[in-house]
C-alpha cells in the first residue's frame, strides 16, 4: 500500500500554457519530496491539458484532473475534495516558488505547531529566482492577532495575509470551508474564514512566492461592475460573520475598510472603461457605504469616521454622480 503524501499542492489552471511548465518544474525540483501535485485544468482551450499530460507520465506525484470552466474558486474546490495530504498548499498556474520553499514551510508549521505558515510574495514579470530571501525571521499571531493585521491599515500586510497562495494549511481547516463561485475575487472570502479557525498562524518576511504579472493577470485586474459588488459583498459577510464575536477592535478596523472601499470603488469605478452605466454603479456604492456608515458611527474614532465620509461624498462629487 502506498503510504499517502504529506501536502497536497493544487494548481487551477485555466488557459496557462505560456507558465505553467516553469510552475510545475518549480515544485518538482523541490528538496523536499514528499508531496502530490493536483493541476485542475479548468476547462482549458489551448495546450494547458496537454503539457500537463506530459508531466503527469513524468512524475508519478502528478495528477491531473480535467472539469468544464468554473473559475479558479470552483477548481480549487475540486482540488482539494481530491487531496490525500495532511497539509494544504495552493499556486497558481504562472507563478513560481523558491526551490526550498516546502522544506522551510513545514518546519515552520511542525515545529511551531501552527494551523497555518505564510511567506511573503513578490510580483514581478518573469523568472527571476534572485528575488528570493531567506531571514529566518517568524512572527506567531493568534488567530484574532492576524485577524487585526488583515483588516489593519498595512496595505502590505493586508494582500501578503488574504492572498491564499502564499501559504501552507492544515487539512482540517477546509472541512468546513469552500472557495466561493463565481466570484472575480475568491480569497476574501475564504481567509478570514481559515485564520478565525486557526490556533495559532506564523508568518516569515521571506520572499519564497513570485507572482507573475502575467498578459493574464493584468486581464483578470481589469475593473469591471462584478468586482464592486464582489469587494462589498465580502465585506457586507465578513461583518455579519464578526459582529457578535465581542471583538470592538476587530469590527472597528472591518467597517473602517468597508468605508474605505467606497472612496476606492468609486474612483476605480470613474477611471474603468469597463463599467457602461457608472452612475449606477456609484448609486450602489453610495447606498452600500451609509449603510454601513450609519452602524460605524459609534463604533469608529469619530474623527477618522468625519474624515472619511467627507472625502466619499467628495469622490462621488468629483465623479459627477447624479442622484
Amino acid at each position: 500500500m502506498n503510504q499517502l503524501p504529506c501536502i497536497s499542492v493544487i494548481i487551477p489552471a485555466y488557459n496557462a500554457e505560456k507558465y505553467i511548465e516553469k510552475c510545475i518544474q518549480s515544485i518538482i525540483k523541490q528538496d523536499y519530496r514528499d508531496f502530490e501535485i493536483i493541476i485542475v485544468n479548468d476547462g482549458s482551450t489551448d495546450d494547458t491539458k496537454a503539457i500537463c499530460e506530459k508531466y503527469v507520465k513524468l512524475d508519478n506525484r502528478i495528477k491531473l484532473v480535467n472539469t468544464e470552466n468554473r473559475g479558479a474558486g470552483s477548481a480549487r474546490n475540486t482540488g482539494i475534495s481530491k487531496a490525500s495530504g495532511r497539509y494544504i498548499s495552493f499556486i497558481d498556474a504562472d507563478d513560481y516558488i523558491c526551490e526550498d520553499y516546502y522544506t522551510r514551510m513545514y518546519e515552520m508549521l511542525k515545529e511551531g505547531d501552527a494551523d497555518i505558515v505564510e511567506g511573503h510574495y513578490k510580483r514581478v514579470s518573469g523568472y527571476d529566482e534572485n528575488i528570493f530571501t531567506k531571514t529566518g525571521e517568524q512572527k506567531e499571531y493568534t488567530n484574532m492577532e492576524k485577524l487585526l493585521v488583515l483588516y489593519g491599515d498595512d496595505e502590505v500586510e493586508y494582500i501578503n495575509s488574504v492572498i491564499v497562495t502564499n501559504k501552507l494549511y492544515r487539512k482540517e481547516l477546509f472541512n468546513e470551508a469552500r472557495f466561493p463561485v463565481n466570484r472575480i475575487i475568491d480569497d476574501e472570502f475564504i481567509m478570514y474564514k481559515l485564520i478565525y479557525n486557526s490556533k495559532k498562524i506564523i508568518s516569515t518576511p521571506d520572499i519564497m512566492y513570485a507572482y507573475v504579472q502575467s498578459e493574464e493577470s493584468v486581464m483578470r485586474a481589469s475593473f469591471k461592475e462584478k468586482r464592486v459588488h464582489d469587494t462589498l459583498d465580502v465585506y457586507d459577510e465578513v461583518y455579519d460573520f464578526f459582529k457578535d464575536k465581542g471583538n470592538d477592535k476587530l469590527i472597528e478596523k472591518i467597517l473602517i475598510r468597508y468605508l474605505g472601499y467606497g472612496i476606492e470603488l468609486t474612483q476605480k469605478t470613474s477611471k474603468s472603461k469597463d463599467i457602461g452605466d457608472k452612475n449606477k454603479v456609484y448609486k450602489y456604492i453610495k447606498d452600500k457605504f451609509e449603510e454601513k456608515a450609519k452602524i460605524a458611527k459609534d463604533k469608529v474614532n469619530k474623527e477618522e469616521y468625519s474624515e472619511i465620509k467627507k472625502e466619499f461624498y467628495e469622490t462621488l462629487n468629483i465623479a459627477n454622480f447624479r442622484e
